[in-house]
């Protein structure tokens, strides 16, 4: 190689300045090989100052190796200051944004080089050598914190995210069973005492027809309400079940042939809305029970407002309580998990005189009272 291409290699070289006092060598006298040596570990440096953030651990483990290559060559890493920056960016990018073994290769990858420099430099400056290791290490590893918090943030907000999505499919399955179940078990009763006499009374099976006509048109609209809110075009509860209108669910029941007698103690327009919705749908599931398990049984509705608790009592007196369902099937499932939002109890199974009863208390208050509603009409 003639001397000017090694002067050329060499001012690609020379113009960084050194970080210790002294002289280093001549590079334009150093041979061609040396001088190709050192632009290869050059190159190497810059590629792993280039990787450090996409491929962090290998950068690292890139910049010490060239650091401890050119301990060995007559240019010691110590007198042009590009080596030992080079190595510090690869380390802090692998502390900060490395996986779970980063840290201890980025300690090996600057540690075991200047170590292995100073030596071959005579030198024993390791009060430097932590010094500035810790300037580097630590502020490292407080972006590696920060960037785990952020990451575990991100992480809850899906995990939260993905729960509300769960708990609102919940809902909307629970209001779907309470409108189609108690609608479909009136018709199906209906259906069957229109059979029974279709041949021996044509006017009560007429009149039996009309009513499985007139609850599937009570079904289609509360079914269209609830695809309403929904799709968000309705936003204030005006039209929500209440507890002051059960006209619907006692009206169902007497056209299966039952009795209702409904009892009404103490302000129920002191009861949250979310409380009342749930504690319709909760005497709603409990006379659609009554109705299809103890048809023309005698029903009787218990709602009291006793300071912040709402209490609801449903009792028939059907026979054959030992057949009836104690609480595997869906609805009372359903009443279980809207009484459980409010930390409420529920004491259902057959009665201390027959027949079969559901207890339930909704606890409420100031809080509950602001509570907002889902689109389901429970308290969010």
């Amino acid at each position: 190689m003639s001397r000017c291409s090694r002067s050329g290699l060499a001012e690609l070289y020379v113009p960084l300045a050194g970080y210790v006092e002294g002289q280093g060598p001549d590079l334009a006298a150093l041979s061609a090989g040396w001088l190709a040596v050192l632009t290869v570990l050059l190159a190497g440096y810059a590629l792993a100052v280039a990787g450090c953030t996409s491929y962090p651990r290998a950068a690292a483990v890139l910049a010490g190796a060239c650091f401890t290559a050119q301990s060995f060559t007559p240019v010691l890493p110590e007198w042009p200051v590009a080596p030992l920056l080079a190595l510090l960016a690869a380390c802090f990018g692998c502390v900060a944004v490395g996986g779970r073994a980063a840290p201890t290769v980025a300690a090996v990858s600057y540690f075991v080089p200047l170590g292995i420099e100073n030596a071959m430099a005579g030198d024993s400056d390791w009060a430097f050598i932590l010094f500035v290791g810790l300037a580097v290490f630590g502020p490292g590893y407080a972006v590696r914190m920060r960037r785990a918090q952020a990451a575990r943030l991100v992480a809850l907000a899906a995990e939260r995210e993905a729960a509300a999505r769960t708990d609102e499919r919940l809902r909307v399955a629970r209001e779907l069973h309470d409108i189609v179940s108690h609608g479909v078990s009136v018709m199906v009763l209906q259906a069957a005492a229109a059979q029974a006499v279709l041949d021996s009374d044509a006017a009560q099976a007429r009149a039996s027809l009309n009513a499985v006509q007139d609850v599937g048109r009570e079904v289609v609209t509360e079914l269209r309400r609830l695809l309403v809110i929904l799709r968000g075009a309705e936003s204030a509860p005006e039209g929500l079940p209440s507890l002051r209108r059960i006209d619907a669910l006692t009206a169902g029941v007497r056209r299966a042939g039952g009795r209702v007698e409904v009892t009404v103690a103490g302000d129920l327009s002191t009861v949250p809305a979310a409380a009342e919705v749930s504690g319709y749908r909760i005497l709603q599931e409990a006379l659609t029970n009554a109705a299809r398990h103890a048809p023309g049984s005698t029903v009787r509705v218990s709602i009291e407002v006793a300071g912040d608790v709402l209490r609801l009592h449903v009792v028939d007196d059907g026979a054959r309580p030992a057949r009836r369902n104690t609480g595997t099937g869906h609805g009372l499932t359903g009443i279980r998990e809207r009484a459980e939002l409010f930390g409420g109890t529920v004491s259902v199974g057959p009665g201390p005189h027959g027949g079969f009863e559901v207890r339930v208390e909704l606890p409420f208050d100031a809080v509950a009272s602001a509570a907002p509603l889902s689109p389901t009409g429970v308290a969010g």
